[in-house]
């Protein structure tokens, strides 16, 4: 239905509406003045009968229904009922057996009339809320019964009753609703002329604005309505045009935005592929396009999916299992085989909105090959950058023991050239002598070259070998190992003196008080394994959380700032990271993480620069 026939249905609807409801109003309160007249004849004649027999009674001292029945004139009133009563049927006095007392004779017997419902049943059907009960209690020749018990001396004696015909008032109640209804529709007839006169100038400017709205929704541009007055349907049109220029910005902004985002789809290194809600292609990038085998050229647009993979497609089937499930996937790895040569794909599927029923999917794929380049790129960086921080304090190392050369190596000669004895000049000199070589040695044992010697080894038993070496008999040795872990390609001594300056450092934090050594191993996500050292030593203070890997850094009197930098540099070696937990009355814990010997096989050669 077009807005032209739908606003012609509403303007029909107000018009016919209170026309009705004005009919209905009015034939009830005809009806309702017919059944009160009705009810007033039988009131009457009830009345009339009782005084009769309140004088007939007053007068006579024998038997009462014998006076009544000798009584002329009460014989008279209800013969006469019928001629002059409107709407009565019969009228009788009756025992309160049911036998006649004063009964017309044209008056029905009593067993004909036994049936007939009370007055108030007519009065309750035309006050009920439904129409059509109130319509046939007035529609048809019904008869209803009214009645006045008479009392003699308070005791019950018989029963006036007086029978009711519906039958007059119901041509009369037809022909007011005639009336009524003729009335009506001559002004339902008038009023809908007089609307279409009208209604053809309103209609027209709305059915212009529904055709300018089919336009927009189908992709037009702006469209413009004249304004040509000042009225409600004047400001209607400037809405519109107002809207209408809105809509025009934001489409155009959003044609911008998409484009944008093509572009940057089209960009990215990963495959990129969207769905629709039933499965069909809506963009697929260059990468996919390669990686995945789909037709070029925008020939996958529109197509299902498993059609262009072929159902057997592990990403068909998974996406398949989005579809049925609801459920977004992450980081799902994937071999998909494409002529003898299978690539490993790092799957995501996202659902594009929410509720049950999503608009569509996102499909990103990464290439496992390319990641694992890129991992071994930003771990090498990582470790370099490590490695600059650790030899930072060699400048600091070196310089001192110059200084103090050179400060010493002035005053003594001064002290020879005055002839003072120069023994303690010199072996201040000499002290520092030692002191610089201990920083160069120490520096070329961190910097030179390691040649690795991996082997498989159960890292289990190499750390139970070194905390039996290194762990003093104060501190008590906790352990909770993975029996099943994977073995580790490493090299052990390299590794074994990493592990051994850390529970060192481990052991030496508990001297004072004593304490428990936890060791801890466990497979860690990424195929590494995981090894956990814990003291309950005093913990490490947090300024110098960043400076425990420096080189020549330490906290200890007596300490060399070397156990924990040649760790780390042992660990980087392995393709490993070392981190480290500490709380101030706590303890420490150092957790060390070592490439699985399946995942160091496949990554590339360790660089020993």
């Amino acid at each position: 239905m077009d807005l032209r026939a739908k606003l012609a249905a509403i303007f029909l609807l107000l018009l016919v509406l209170p026309f009705v409801a004005i009919s209905a109003i009015q034939i009830d309160r005809t009806a309702a003045v017919m059944v009160g007249d009705l009810a007033d004849s039988g009131d009457l004649l009830i009345n009339q009968a009782f005084e009769q027999i309140r004088r007939v009674l007053t007068h006579t001292a024998g038997d009462p229904a014998a006076a009544m029945r000798a009584d002329a004139a009460l014989a008279t009133l209800l013969e006469s009922s019928q001629a002059f009563g409107k709407g009565v049927v019969y009228a009788r006095i009756e025992a309160l057996d049911g036998a006649p007392i004063v009964a017309p004779a044209s008056a029905p017997p009593p067993a004909a009339v036994a049936a007939t419902p009370p007055f108030s049943e007519l009065r309750a059907a035309l006050a009920s809320w439904w129409p059509p009960s109130r319509i046939d209690a007035i529609a048809g020749d019904h008869t209803y019964e009214m009645s006045r018990a008479i009392n003699v001396n308070g005791h019950p004696l018989a029963v006036i009753r007086i029978g009711l015909s519906t039958a007059l008032i119901a041509a009369e109640a037809h022909r007011s609703v005639r009336d009524i209804l003729a009335a009506g529709a001559a002004g339902v007839v008038l009023s809908l002329l007089g609307a279409m006169i009208a209604g053809g100038l309103m209609l027209r400017p709305i059915a212009d604005l529904a055709t300018r709205v089919e336009r927009i929704t189908e992709g037009s541009d702006a469209e413009v309505l004249p304004v040509q007055s000042g009225d409600e349907l004047g400001t209607l049109a400037a809405k519109f045009n107002e809207l209408s220029r809105r809509i025009k910005a934001n489409r155009a902004q959003w044609e911008t935005e998409r484009g944008q985002f093509i572009n940057i789809f089209r960009s990215i290194t990963d495959a990129v592929i969207l769905l629709d809600a039933s499965g069909s292609v809506l963009f697929a990038n260059s990468e996919a396009q390669a990686r995945l085998g789909l037709p070029a050229g925008g020939m996958a647009e529109g197509k299902p999916l498993p059609l262009l993979l072929g159902r057997d497609n592990p990403l068909a089937r998974m996406v398949e299992t989005a579809y049925a499930t609801g459920a977004e996937m992450r980081d799902v790895a994937l071999e998909l085989g494409s002529d003898g040569e299978p690539s490993r794909l790092l799957v995501s599927i996202s659902s594009l909105g929410q509720g049950p029923d999503p608009a569509g999917l996102l499909i990103v794929a990464r290439d496992l090959e390319s990641m694992r380049e890129l991992e071994s790129v930003v771990d090498y960086s990582g470790r370099l950058v490590r490695l600059g921080g650790l030899i930072s304090g060699v400048a600091h190392q070196i310089r001192n023991p110059l200084n103090a050369m050179n400060l010493q190596l002035e005053l003594l000669s001064q002290d020879a050239a005055r002839g003072a004895p120069i023994d303690q000049r010199l072996r201040a000199v000499r002290q520092e002598i030692e002191r610089l070589s201990r920083a160069i040695d120490a520096l070329m044992r961190f910097m030179r070259p390691e040649q690795l010697k991996l082997a498989p080894i159960l890292i289990n038993e190499l750390l139970s070998e070194v905390a039996g070496q290194a762990a003093p008999a104060g501190v008590r040795v906790e352990t909770a190992f993975d029996s099943g872990l994977p073995t580790v390609s490493v090299d052990r001594a390299l590794l074994g003196e990493a592990l051994r300056n850390v529970i060192s450092n481990a052991c030496d934090a508990m001297a004072q008080r004593g304490g428990t050594l936890r060791l801890t191993t466990a497979l860690a996500p990424g195929d590494f394994v995981e090894i956990r050292i814990a003291d309950t030593g005093g913990g490490i203070e947090t300024e110098n959380l960043q400076r425990i890997f420096k080189l020549y850094f330490t906290t200890k009197k007596n300490g060399n700032g070397l156990g924990l930098p040649l760790a780390l540099r042992a660990v980087d070696l392995h393709h490993g990271t070392m981190d480290i937990e500490s709380a101030m009355g706590v303890g420490t814990t150092v957790i060390i993480r070592i490439p699985a010997a399946h995942r160091t096989e496949a990554a590339a050669p360790a660089r020993t620069d």
